[in-house]
């Protein structure tokens, strides 16, 4: 039976261990104040078979093995520690889709604390090629932080990067990269989906990339299906670089029942990129005709596209079924005068 203690014993250990300098980087703000123990990952020197993950003399590999040693419920913590800037010295790589399946067990990446491509970086070998996602969270209270998430492999398979089926689950300072090799414009593909996910928060993250353009597949950075509902997004930037007007968007619904409730945007901002200033977007959402849920967006959103003179909507299919809080609706968007766009 898995137990909750307060700073219990392997926890003050490795508590000790960490040492002085790198819990002033912030590392004990980062853990829930009542934990159980605390497994260390170390993607270049650690080992799966040699070391018990207790210290960070003694790291493991892998996500799969840190998460397998857990206990749920126990609010155990898993720390990604960066050995680097560079791509093999700081990637946990793995072969096949990993589902983050134990409630209130934490994964914090210890490196400078940015938001755009942090040094703690989850991505698959670079042979991978299945149809399926890298990274899935079906379990629920559990906390991130510090973290890029990317697919980066030549296969034209993956279906996405980070799907989230659980809920009331916090993401601070998380990078949804998504795709990055030319090979991924995937119908279909997304850097996060909510797939039924409920009450989860993002805050200061990044959804999307700059580094590839999005090509001619229907495809998006952001993806709710299956009802998904109350989940809040505050201080994120949601970016792209496109390629084609029309068919890669930032935030999708997937059918009528996608959302329901509300979903929540606050101090966000929507942002394309286009190769040399020559492709416009034409919308930030592509909203199917909802029989159910809203969003939300608040006075201090924006969106923007860095092609002239362009006008970008923020529902290309004029659904009226985004709820805008304040003045923040482009002068081009045609689809409905009042509060609901």
């Amino acid at each position: 039976m898995g137990r909750t203690v307060f700073m219990g014993q392997d926890a003050q250990a490795n508590a000790v261990e960490l040492g002085v300098s790198e819990l002033s980087r912030g590392l004990t703000d980062s853990l829930p104040s009542i934990v159980g123990n605390i497994y260390h990952v170390c993607p270049y020197t650690g080992s799966d078979t040699l070391n018990n993950g207790l210290s960070p003399a003694s790291p493991f590999k892998t996500l799969v093995k840190a998460l397998a040693v857990c206990t749920a419920n126990q609010n155990d913590t898993v720390i990604l520690h960066s050995q680097g800037n560079a791509k093999a010295l700081t990637t946990v790589e793995q072969a096949a889709t990993l589902d983050w399946n134990k409630d209130l067990v934490h994964l914090i990446g210890v490196n400078s604390g940015v938001s755009i491509s942090p040094r703690s970086r989850i991505a698959f070998t670079d042979a991978y090629a299945v149809a399926s996602n890298l990274f899935t969270v079906s379990a629920s209270g559990c906390l991130f932080r510090n973290l890029l998430f990317v697919v980066e492999v030549a296969s034209v398979l993956p279906t996405g990067c980070v799907k989230i089926t659980g809920a009331r689950n916090r993401f601070e300072q998380c990078h949804f990269a998504g795709f990055v090799a030319t090979t991924n414009d995937i119908a279909g593909a997304y850097a996060l989906k909510l797939d039924g996910a409920e009450e989860n928060e993002f805050d200061h993250c990044v959804i999307g990339t700059f580094t590839l353009a999005r090509g001619s597949q229907l495809n998006s950075e952001i993806l709710f299906d299956t009802a998904a509902k109350e989940n809040l997004f505050e201080n994120c930037r949601v970016v792209s670089q496109v390629s084609h007007a029309t068919n890669h968007v930032l935030v999708e619904v997937a059918d009528a029942t996608g959302i329901d409730a509300f979903n929540y945007f606050r101090n966000t901002l929507f942002l394309y990129q286009s190769a040399n200033y020559a492709v416009a977007a034409t919308g930030v959402f592509r909203l199917p005709a909802l029989t159910q849920g809203y969003f939300a967006v608040d006075a201090l959103c924006m969106a923007i596209s860095d092609a002239p003179a362009t006008l970008i909507k923020w529902d290309v299919n004029s659904r009226d079924k985004i709820a805008i809080v304040g003045p923040v609706k482009p002068a081009g968007d045609t689809s409905n005068v009042g509060l609901l766009v």
